[in-house]
């Protein structure tokens, strides 16, 4: 995979058409381009008034394994629990009063990318991950991000909408004790409450029992679901319904509550892309991804993000605990340890 001379591109792994790579320079456009290949780039807070990027060439790229070089040299700073320590307190508090669900604030890593090294060498170890993940990138010549994520916000078919909740995280080694544990179920359940909330006044939709997604290094709870909708909605009318999820927003989802975790996202420095909708048009389906696993970069400096629901029942331990449980298994995703 060449793409050390492409200024700018992005790459996304479709189910059925492979492992897509769009040349850059990319057109703009704020509605959906009519039966143009298409991605769609945005941040977590959907700001991006023009988030269709037209590719100028796309190709198919070949996906055979091959060795990956050593891992680049990255001087790691260790995030310190303050900020998120602060946050947590306020996120509880809002619990406690009758305003939260839940919320999933993030917290990135960050650290400095050695100068003999490119960020884009971080792009071909994204795709050295298990069949559950779905490689993703986008970059220009200075800044980008790229990961391997497990969750799909939803495929579009024409009539056909699937889509799933995908929370609730532990070590494949406690998958016995995770199966039973009662916060790790209610974390999950807000989410599929609130995605069948969303989705079922728009037509028929089908469940799927909660069963456990094993990613080899994280295990998560997964509730597929599918809907046939009663008219065909726009992507953008699905993204509109369905971001953020309560997987990684708010819940429930209000102006007030989309504006607290605005304002706890910026305090903890959460990169703008982590979390937000990433998806590519083909042939008149539309495949949007949950933008995490990822790392961003801006030159030479690296961010790794995780991010973590906060219920009623969790603790301050427990949640930063799995936020470097999180950001262990991206740097073993991407082969940097």
């Amino acid at each position: 995979m060449d793409i050390y001379g492409l200024k700018s591109g992005a790459i996304i792994r479709h189910p059925e058409k492979g492992l897509i790579l769009g040349h850059g320079p990319f057109t703009e456009a704020a509605e959906v381009p009519a039966k143009q290949t298409a991605f769609y780039v945005n941040t977590f807070d959907l700001s991006d008034p023009k988030p269709w990027k037209i590719p100028s060439k796309v190709e198919i790229l070949d996906t055979a394994t091959r060795e990956l070089p050593p891992p680049p040299f990255i001087e790691w700073r260790e995030p310190t629990p303050d900020a998120f320590a602060q946050v947590f307190t306020e996120i509880i508090e809002e619990i406690s009063a009758g305003r939260l669900n839940k919320c999933v604030p993030a917290t990135p890593q960050f650290g400095k990318l050695a100068d003999a090294h490119s960020p884009l060498e971080l792009i071909q170890r994204a795709f050295n991950c298990s069949a559950h993940h779905y490689p993703y990138a986008w970059w220009d010549d200075k800044i980008g991000f790229c990961g391997a994520t497990p969750e799909v916000l939803f495929h579009q078919q024409g009539n056909k909408l699937t889509t799933m909740a995908l929370a609730g995280t532990a070590r494949p080694e406690d998958e016995s004790v995770f199966i039973n544990d009662e916060k790790e179920i209610r974390e999950h359940e807000i989410v599929v409450r609130s995605l069948i909330s969303r989705l079922s006044p728009h037509g028929s939709l089908t469940r799927k029992p909660r069963s456990v997604l094993n990613l080899g290094t994280l295990i998560h709870f997964i509730s597929p679901m599918i809907l046939e909708s009663d008219n065909e909605l726009s992507p953008n009318d699905w993204l509109r319904i369905l971001h953020p999820t309560p997987a990684l927003g708010p819940q429930p989802r209000t102006e007030k509550s989309l504006c607290m975790l605005a304002d706890w996202r910026r305090r903890l420095r959460c990169p703008s892309h982590f979390g937000a909708p990433f998806g590519f048009q083909i042939d008149g389906q539309f495949l949007c991804l949950v933008g995490i696993r990822s790392m961003y970069w801006n030159h030479q400096k690296i961010a790794l993000c995780s991010g973590g629901g906060i219920v009623a029942s969790s603790t301050l331990t427990q949640e930063w605990r799995e936020l470097k449980l999180k950001r262990e298994t991206i740097k073993r995703s991407f082969s940097l340890i």
